[in-house]
């Protein structure tokens, strides 16, 4: 609307705008519109259009003009600029949540294994034996969101979408947050019966975990969720997956007493060795 009004407003008046400036402008907004939601400083921002614009207005000078109308010319040139690109922006990453959304909600877009599926198995036992034969660390950690911070999130979804949907959404957003945080070796699961997002990290010891845990949870309060976690590693706590994860949930709820939850992980029959 901004990009259209200007032309439209230059064209009906004395066109003091050059023709360069509305290129210009047209492609600050598609390189917003392409970059996603990249969380671009306001710095950035306001460099972005001014570098090339200074680059233009030299080239394009001819060494004449009053210096109080070049004054007028180049400030509104230079507004017109950066406020396109702040408000395209602003419509770039108001499309990707919303391109987020109907991914989650829609599609069920979600970055974490279900815990209990075939693929999950293999992905446990391989890494399992993998530091067990080469008898390197492993850590598992257990994160949960609190319950509060849970039923708020989920209350601030959009009031017309029902209390399954909003929460599938909220689950698939804080597994998101998650995986933002992890490496690449690392393998993210949710357990479906207790609602837990556990992580498996390979070359991982109780200091990687309680970084990991560190970053997690500033990620999720930035996010306005709260995470509880727990965890365990591989030789240290135990020496098998379900050890693990059983000590890192006794962590996770402060209560070293509390029974194991979990039954023996198994791999899928059809995967192939």
């Amino acid at each position: 609307m901004l990009y259209g009004g200007a032309v439209t407003v230059d064209r009906l008046g004395e066109g003091g705008i050059p023709w360069w400036v509305f290129l210009l402008a047209g492609g600050l907004v598609a390189l917003m519109l392409a970059r996603g939601r990249s969380g671009t400083h306001v710095f950035t921002l306001v460099i972005l259009p001014l570098a090339p614009y200074s680059i233009l207005k030299i080239l394009t000078l001819d060494g004449g003009g009053a210096p109080a109308a070049d004054v007028y010319v180049v400030l509104t040139e230079t507004s017109f600029l950066v406020m396109i690109t702040f408000l395209a922006a602003r419509v770039s990453e108001g499309l990707h949540s919303l391109d987020e959304a109907l991914a989650s909600v829609a599609f069920g877009d979600n970055p974490a294994l279900p815990l209990d599926g075939p693929q999950a198995g293999n992905e446990i036992l391989t890494e399992m034996a993998r530091s067990r034969r080469h008898e390197r660390p492993l850590s598992i950690t257990v994160l949960a969101p609190e319950a509060h911070s849970f039923d708020t999130a989920v209350e601030r979804a959009a009031e017309d979408v029902q209390r399954a949907i909003r929460a599938r959404y909220v689950r698939g957003s804080i597994a998101r947050v998650i995986a933002g945080q992890l490496r690449r070796s690392d393998i993210l699961f949710e357990d479906a019966r207790t609602g837990h997002y556990l992580v498996l990290s390979p070359e991982t010891g109780d200091e990687g975990a309680a970084l990991l845990i560190e970053r997690i949870r500033s990620a999720a309060a930035g996010a306005g969720l709260d995470l509880e976690a727990g965890a365990a590693s591989f030789p240290d706590h135990a020496v098998s997956f379900e050890q693990l994860v059983e000590l890192a949930e006794r962590r996770l709820a402060g209560d070293e007493t509390s029974p194991p939850r979990l039954r023996a992980i198994t791999a899928d029959p059809g995967a192939s060795s």
